[in-house]
């Protein structure tokens, strides 16, 4: 037990230290890191997109994940039983730990970047390092919804059905989160030329206070 917290607390530390050294490096650092991860987003969604529409699931995924519908959802594992894609949706499942892996690297670099274009102090850097925690979180729920879809799918057709709540619910908290995260960042982005003039201007106003007091001394 003592070797299990031990490596957990590693792991924390780890994760403190890539997050502090992201935050401090210079921002052409951050952009670049912000867009492989963006790269890597885009390339694991084709995949996962791509894999969702071959294993023929009757329904968006959106609709199935937040359904609370355990009949349906019985009856969607038929059909793709019938259809003998149930096994392209296993693997679907297994591609979208790498999407969710791939959604928590973007989604923190990016909101982070955005976060530190704004000038330090202001209340778009201050909230837009917290809300860079917002995909993150939503990566976290979409892990405890999987792992509930696969003890659905160890029985597709007899699974209890208990097990659609916690499910769908994990599903609805996900899309709370992106919801938050998105909505944030069009505020953010919308807020970044004004948050720069204003802090170019006071800069502006700071210099030539300080030319003026230099001249009367």
């Amino acid at each position: 037990d003592l070797i299990f917290v031990s490596s957990i607390n590693k792991k924390q530390l780890m994760m403190v230290q890539l997050i502090n050294r992201f935050r401090n490096a210079s921002l052409v650092n951050q952009g670049l890191i912000t867009a492989v991860c963006l790269a890597l987003y885009f390339i694991t969604n084709y995949f996962l997109e791509k894999s969702y529409v071959l294993s023929k699931f009757p329904v968006p995924y959106f609709e199935q994940q937040t359904s609370f519908d355990a009949v349906k959802m019985k009856e969607w594992y038929a059909f793709m039983i019938k259809e003998e894609t149930f096994g392209i949706y296993f693997d679907t499942q297994l591609i979208d730990f790498t999407f969710i892996a791939a959604v928590i690297l973007a989604g923190y670099t990016l909101w982070g970047f955005i976060a530190n274009l704004h000038p330090k102090g202001n209340i778009f850097n201050k909230w837009g390092q917290k809300l860079a925690f917002a995909l993150p979180l939503a990566g976290a729920f979409d892990v405890l919804e999987n792992i509930l879809s696969f003890f659905m799918m160890a029985n597709p057709e007899h699974f209890s059905d208990a097990l659609v709540y916690p499910y769908s619910a994990f599903a609805v908290l996900k899309f709370g989160c992106w919801t938050i995260g998105l909505l944030w960042l069009v505020v953010s982005i919308v807020a970044l030329p004004i948050t720069r003039i204003i802090y170019s201007k006071k800069m502006i106003l700071a210099s030539m206070f300080l030319i003026a007091m230099m001249g009367l001394s």
